[in-house]
């Protein structure tokens, strides 16, 4: 009996903790755009109104799209973010384009003040590459197809981001990511990636009201 007993104990302190994490764990999305970081590769194009643009692709400029879940629990200021995504930039010319592209994994420590979060983290860049094909004719009439294929090396790096609480579920605010890429075929060259964004949040399963 004792034993039947303490079987029963031990499973409803299991299940009891598991309805706490799953009411703490929240799905999340987030998107944003970052700027700025060293020029990787140029684009000129032609405008009708404007005449000759170059269109710089940076390594710390793009469009991210993230998605994950945040721990977040009723009794405490602390919550932690962890996330993975896609980040982009692009930029094309009637003869062709180029992109550079990662997928970063993010955690981060976020301390909850009224309406507002801050904090920081680490993020971890899978994959980054620039490619890019241009073709046509030079001034000479003479047929170029010049094409780019740079893999750089998965970087590691901190990201620091403090954002407003529209409601319960939604927020908005700025990130900065302090990170550098190494190619892979040559160790020397360093792109900096030093970026600063904006970006927009929401939780799923939370109250769409202010604090």
């Amino acid at each position: 009996m004792i034993k039947k007993t303490s079987l029963n104990l031990i499973t409803l302190f299991a299940l009891s903790n598991t309805t706490l994490i799953a009411n703490d764990l929240k799905p999340m999305l987030q998107f944003g755009y970052d700027f700025g970081g060293e020029t990787l590769a140029t684009v000129e194009r032609y405008d009708y109104y404007n005449g000759y643009e170059t269109n710089r692709v940076r390594a710390g400029q793009g469009l991210s799209f993230e998605a994950g879940a945040a721990i977040d629990t009723a009794n405490s200021d602390l919550e932690l973010q962890f996330l993975v995504g896609y980040k982009f930039d692009r930029e094309s010319a009637s003869n062709g384009s180029v992109t550079w592209d990662q997928i970063p994994f993010t955690a981060l420590a976020m301390l909850k003040k009224h309406q507002w979060k801050f904090g920081g983290g680490i993020t971890y860049h899978l994959n980054p590459e620039l490619t890019g094909n241009f073709t046509g004719y030079d001034n000479n009439n003479n047929y170029f197809n010049d094409s780019v294929d740079d893999k750089y090396e998965n970087s590691v790096g901190g990201v620091i981001q403090i954002q407003y609480m529209m409601s319960e579920a939604s927020a908005i605010g700025l990130r900065g990511t302090f990170i550098e890429y190494k190619l892979k075929n040559d160790s020397s060259v360093v792109a900096n990636g030093n970026s600063i964004g904006v970006n927009f949040s929401y939780q799923f399963g939370e109250r769409s009201e202010f604090r």
